[in-house]
């Protein structure tokens, strides 16, 4: 039934275009701004290059490998990338070169890319070489593709045999599916059920029957026992896994073999620099005061008194001589004179400390007296 819905058009309706026109693309390098007509470069970055950027909304690379721009001002000698990066390596950017003839717009496939996998995160355009006059971008899109009858099959068995690993939420909630599923099992189950009851009750025995009740409960019962022995086998996916990552290990290994294990690795530094006794106040800095890594720290470092919500370091008299500060990067605008002893950030301030300990993932300061 799906697959006829799809077949017949409703494939546009589930997957529509991803349309990025001038105002959900951004400047990433350049310089301009957003106008009527779109986004306008007016001037171009460091070594004659300008970039753009959107949300993709992380859709599927195999169904979505058709790409279109819209681009005034462009010229023969200029040349264009698109790029990209996914959601499982979201710090890896792609790019492939476009076709330029001069035209202010153009198409490619990017099928042939063995790049262009997974699920796309964000995409845009990189445009190299000098300005004679403002370049215009007026829309990004990537357009999906017909898919067959064959596909559509493909793509269900494999929506039904994904493994759905352990999430924040997995103790209250199972996707059962992927992300935007063509096929999820339960719609899928629940059109079986709906409609195998109709065709009984208009072929076969209706509901007012003696003892017709148990047929339409089989049928319930029998689309509950599908679904159930999916997540039964979801689970025993999820036991093995479980088993490789923590079979044998406790405490510390337990934690660094999980999610977080690079962050509390240094976590772990941090503590082995802050004294055995309970400090009075660490400040703990991020550039999301409230959220989640900001709380696992503080969490990892009691009993430690730990504070959240910082967006930039506590000014002078916040903190006192004794106090300490964590910083968690990447914290724009911070930085640490290491010869003044002086954390300093955007705005003028500043804060006398020693930095104790610093890593990719942060640093550890106590606050000095002036």
């Amino acid at each position: 039934m799906l697959v006829l819905f799809y077949r017949a058009g409703g494939l546009e309706e589930v997957m529509p275009p991803v349309v990025l026109a001038g105002e959900a693309l951004q400047l990433a390098r350049g310089e301009g701004g957003q106008t009527p007509a779109g986004l306008e470069i007016r001037k171009s970055g460091a070594q004659g290059l300008s970039s753009v950027q959107g949300s993709a909304r992380m859709v599927r690379a195999s169904i979505y490998h058709r790409v279109s721009w819209q681009v005034d001002g462009l010229e023969s000698g200029h040349k264009l990338r698109l790029i990209w990066s996914t959601l499982a390596e979201p710090d890896t950017v792609r790019e492939v070169l476009l076709p330029v003839v001069g035209a202010a717009s153009g198409t490619f496939d990017l099928a042939t890319q063995p790049s262009w996998r997974g699920r796309i995160a964000v995409i845009g355009l990189v445009i190299q070489g000098s300005l004679a006059r403002p370049l215009v971008v007026r829309r990004l899109e990537l357009v999906p593709k017909m898919l067959g009858v064959a596909e559509l099959a493909r793509m269900a068995l494999t929506e039904w045999t994904a493994f759905e690993d352990w999430s924040q939420r997995s103790i209250n909630f199972t996707a059962g599916a992927p992300l935007d599923a063509l096929f999820p099992p339960v719609l899928i189950v629940a059109l079986w059920v709906g409609f195998s009851m109709v065709f009984l009750a208009l072929f076969g025995q209706t509901p007012r029957a003696l003892g017709a009740w148990k047929s339409y409960a089989a049928l319930f019962l029998l689309g509950w026992l599908v679904l159930d022995v999916r997540w039964q086998w979801d689970l025993s996916q999820r036991l093995v896994k479980t088993e490789t990552l923590f079979a044998g290990k406790t405490g510390d290994e337990r934690t660094l073999a999980g999610a977080e294990g690079e962050f509390y690795q240094f976590l772990l530094e941090v503590r082995r620099r802050l004294p055995r006794e309970p400090v009075r106040r660490l400040f703990i800095v991020s550039t999301t005061p409230g959220g989640y890594w900001a709380g696992r720290a503080r969490y990892h470092l009691l009993p430690h008194n730990g504070y959240m919500g910082f967006l930039q370091p506590p000014a002078v008299g916040t903190a006192r001589p004794g106090d300490y500060v964590l910083i968690l990067s990447p914290l724009p605008g911070v930085r640490y004179d290491r010869e003044r002893r002086l954390l300093m950030w955007a705005g003028g301030g500043q804060l006398p400390a020693e930095r104790l300990y610093a890593a990719e993932l942060g640093a550890v300061l106590r606050v000095l007296g002036e």
